[in-house]
């Protein structure tokens, strides 16, 4: 291999034949040269020679090797730098639209958030307005209203009851508490049907504004169906057991005898207790059964005490009839009507209390 090399410095070419196998022959002849004992020696010159050694590549020319001019070197790498700045130009230029757009597009939703706030604060104030507007209108419209409602056009001048029969118009008014000169609105209907039904014979009312100035009561009655002994006079009840009134005049209706209810629990207003309230519903279908027989109106007393045997007592017969329970009333009620026209005004007891089925309906005269 050859090299040529050229210093500067003196001006002189310098040809250096080195031969590959020249390197190899001083390499193993210096392997066999042992070394000096004087050591600093031994290091300067080798020093020395390694200085001689190398090449300074800035001041030596090397062929087939090109330098580069230093000045070449620095406009590279300042076209490099150029280069990396104008990638971070770009990069930043990419980066800053980036966060434009993402902020332009915050301030676009906060601009929109801000809108919508304030729309819904309109809306909300439109609203507000309205609803005030409107609870004017309405007061004033119903201050007008109550103002002309209590005018003296609308004084009650004439108070009318209706379907009454038992208690008279006058009693009922007076129940009722309307005065005539009273405005119409100023009654409470509830009030009204409260005071009436005080009464043990009204079962319902009705209350009807005739405007201008005219009042009419429509009442439902209780009828007196039966009578119970009580003390030395009779309490009138109803079909529901309602205890209408108390007095000395005896009715031409049945008398329950035997019930339960405590004495001072019968008043006018008051209802027979649960027990005599289910006995009173077996002596209604007594009843039906004896009218459907054409002889209902014969009955004077049922005694209700022993639900297994109701008596029925017909002071116009001058007969006891034992009915036993409340079963199977219709057969009962043939016989009993066969034995009251066979055995007319003959006085007895009449047996229909056993299985008619097995046993056969007899008449026990008195003796």
């Amino acid at each position: 291999m050859i090299v040529l090399v050229k210093k500067q410095k003196n001006t002189e070419l310098n040809f250096l034949y080195l031969d590959d196998e020249n390197k190899e022959n001083k390499k193993k002849n210096k392997s066999k040269i042992k070394p000096k004992k004087n050591n600093n020696r031994a290091g300067k010159s080798k020093s020395a020679q390694e200085d001689t050694d190398k090449f300074d590549f800035d001041n030596e020319i090397v062929i087939g090797v090109t330098k580069i001019p230093k000045e070449k070197v620095n406009n590279r790498n300042t076209v490099k730098g150029k280069k990396i700045q104008k990638h971070n130009k770009k990069e930043n230029i990419k980066t800053n639209t980036k966060n434009n757009k993402i902020n332009e597009k915050k301030q676009k939703i906060q601009r929109k958030n801000s809108t919508n706030k304030r729309n819904k604060k309109s809306k909300k104030n439109i609203i507000i307005r309205g609803i005030v507007k409107w609870t004017i209108l309405l007061s004033a419209l119903v201050a007008s209203f109550i103002f002309f409602m209590m005018s003296p056009l609308f004084n009650i001048s004439e108070i009318n009851v209706v379907n009454n029969e038992k208690i008279s118009s006058d009693t009922i008014v007076s129940l009722s508490g309307i005065k005539i000169g009273e405005n119409i609105y100023k009654t409470s209907s509830k009030t009204i049907t409260k005071n009436i039904k005080q009464n043990a014979y009204i079962e319902s009312v009705e209350i009807q504004r005739k405007l201008p100035n005219k009042i009419e009561i429509s009442v439902k009655e209780r009828k007196t169906t039966y009578m119970l002994e009580y003390a030395n006079s009779y309490a009138y009840i109803n079909n529901q057991g309602y205890i209408l009134e108390i007095s000395q005049e005896k009715l031409n209706v049945p008398i329950i005898t035997g019930y339960t209810t405590p004495q001072e629990d019968i008043k006018e207003g008051n209802r027979l207790n649960s027990d005599d309230l289910e006995r009173l519903e077996k002596v209604l279908k007594i009843m039906d059964v004896a009218n459907g027989n054409e002889i209902g109106n014969l009955i004077s007393k049922i005694n209700i005490q022993d639900k297994q045997n109701y008596t029925i007592i017909s002071e116009q017969e001058k007969k006891t009839i034992y009915l036993g329970d409340a079963s199977d009333l219709s057969n009962k009620m043939l016989h009993v009507k066969a034995i009251l026209i066979e055995e007319k005004g003959v006085e007895g007891e009449i047996f229909v209390n056993q299985d008619l089925n097995k046993y056969n309906a007899f008449f026990r005269q008195k003796i």
